[in-house]
């Protein structure tokens, strides 16, 4: 974990309301579309929400060790080339062919993995009015979600690695996603995450099919219910150089008897604490299949 450039100055802790999800009153699978209501703007779901209010630790304070595979999430020092140049993020195919490669490393050397196979990047600007219908103006998530499944991670793997799927899934199998500031600190709607062991599969996890339009694929990730013993943290004034490494799966810690954190789940929130004249927040986030 990266330190703090004035640790002592940084507060432990900060309050804020996230949102949670109730699952479906009926009893039905959790659904949310891939496309936005013209009349609303948000994206229809059987899945409502459910905002609470929380206290979310500063990692840069924590006295107990806060990593992949202890809490399903870290927060590393990482240096970009290509980051120190804005103009950059406005080219896909730059981002594919000059920061991917960043990535693959910074990841290989963090977990260990023999391979990592990145399949998509998302980058968010916190646009004030802006609705879900224009696609190409991605705003911070502010519900609490998990990405993937297990079925949605091995859904993944069968799509882009078709011809080696099943050798591939017989091994480690890890999905995790690579967030960077850009430009300047997140400090606007910053990410909290959940250390996984204060989370219970069986009851806080909703699984919600994600029906994307084409030609994204259709998806299934977790909603997340509300449990008081979740203990959430984040990185205050996050820096360009840093980036938060967010476990979407792991096979490793669904074996018995396994410490490992399987995910973490997240989301982007409002921090009362944010000064109003912060600038609005940019990221960007990878995502990558990693195989041990």
């Amino acid at each position: 974990m990266s330190p703090a450039a004035n640790l002592d100055e940084q507060p432990s802790s900060t309050t804020a309301t996230l949102n949670y999800s109730n699952p479906p009153v009926d009893g039905s699978y959790g659904f949310v579309s891939g496309y936005a209501s013209p009349i609303t703007g948000k994206r229809e779901s059987n899945v409502t929400e459910n905002p609470v209010t929380v206290k979310i630790n500063n990692i840069r304070t924590a006295t107990t060790p806060i990593n992949l595979d202890s809490a399903g999430f870290e927060v590393l020092h990482a240096p970009s080339v290509f980051s120190q140049d804005i103009s950059n993020f406005t080219s896909d195919a730059k981002i594919e062919a000059d920061y991917y490669p960043e990535i693959r490393s910074l990841l290989l050397a963090a977990t260990g993995a023999k391979e990592a196979v990145i399949f998509e990047h998302t980058i968010r600007r916190n646009t004030p009015g802006e609705t879900e219908l224009d696609e190409s103006k991605r705003q911070p998530v502010g519900r609490v979600h998990v990405d993937h499944t297990t079925k949605g991670t091995h859904d993944r793997v069968r799509l882009h690695c078709p011809d080696r799927a099943e050798d591939l899934l017989s091994r480690r199998v890890q999905l995790i996603n690579v967030w960077r500031p850009i430009q300047h600190p997140a400090s606007d709607h910053p990410l909290a995450c959940a250390v996984y062991r204060t989370i219970d599969p069986a009851t806080d996890l909703i699984p919600t099919l994600l029906d994307n339009p084409p030609p994204m694929p259709k998806g299934e990730l977790y909603s997340v219910k509300y449990n008081p013993k979740h203990e959430w943290y984040y990185a205050k004034d996050m820096q360009v150089d840093e980036v938060m490494l967010i476990k979407i799966f792991d096979s490793e810690g669904l074996k018995e008897g396994s410490d490992v954190a399987v995910m973490a789940a997240h989301t982007a929130f409002d921090d009362p604490a944010t000064p109003v004249d912060a600038p609005k927040r940019q990221s960007i986030e990878v995502r990558c299949l990693l195989f041990h």
